[in-house]
């Protein structure tokens, strides 16, 4: 074999193999369950008022659980146990900084071919509105955006929330959400 075709298929091969190991990071690869979930936002938030210092929750959240697999009947081992929510969030502005990456531990329990709703369930913590980028827009700092010169900062969330099947199988959900952070009126 000629080392030029020795020299095509090793980087061809080390090519498949940084594939393969970016793929881990999708989430339809970590569901390794039978199950299926989906999020149905009734009320999510849009705008929201900075100088009402509060955490950002969305009223009405309904996880629900269904087969991958149409007609097939599921147990009790494919019940879900979700306990781990990553919020990431990217700018939708024109501006680069974001608001750091927030993790929360809690348990929500989806039955098998079921659903669970929340109430009132936070996505975004109050406390990220006294850091950068959004603490630019408090009026003793000024009041706008640097990098976009705007009284507001729009951030799309990312909410991805990591389970188990009772069975220990990983499940995988996630969600957008966007916001428009402004302090007082804009």
């Amino acid at each position: 074999m000629k080392l030029s075709r020795l020299v095509a298929f090793s980087t061809l091969g080390l090519a498949a193999l940084a594939a393969m190991g970016c793929y881990g990071g999708n989430s339809t690869a970590d569901t390794q369950a039978a199950v299926l979930l989906t999020v149905d936002l009734r009320s999510a938030p849009a705008d929201i008022d900075m100088s009402l210092v509060s955490d950002v929750t969305v009223s009405q959240m309904t996880i629900t659980s269904q087969s991958k697999v149409p007609g097939m009947t599921l147990s009790q081992q494919q019940d879900v146990i979700l306990r781990e929510w990553v919020v990431t969030c990217t700018r939708s502005d024109g501006g680069t900084v974001t608001s750091r990456q927030w993790r929360n531990f809690e348990n929500v329990s989806v039955p098998a071919n079921g659903s669970a709703t929340l109430q009132n369930y936070r996505i975004f913590p109050g406390e990220y509105f006294r850091e950068t980028p959004l603490a630019q827009l408090f009026p003793e700092n000024g009041g706008y955006d640097a990098e976009t010169g705007k009284r507001n900062v729009r951030q799309a969330l990312r909410v991805d929330i990591y389970g188990t099947t009772l069975g220990g199988e990983r499940v995988v959900a996630s969600f957008p959400i966007n916001l428009n952070f402004f302090y007082g009126s804009y």
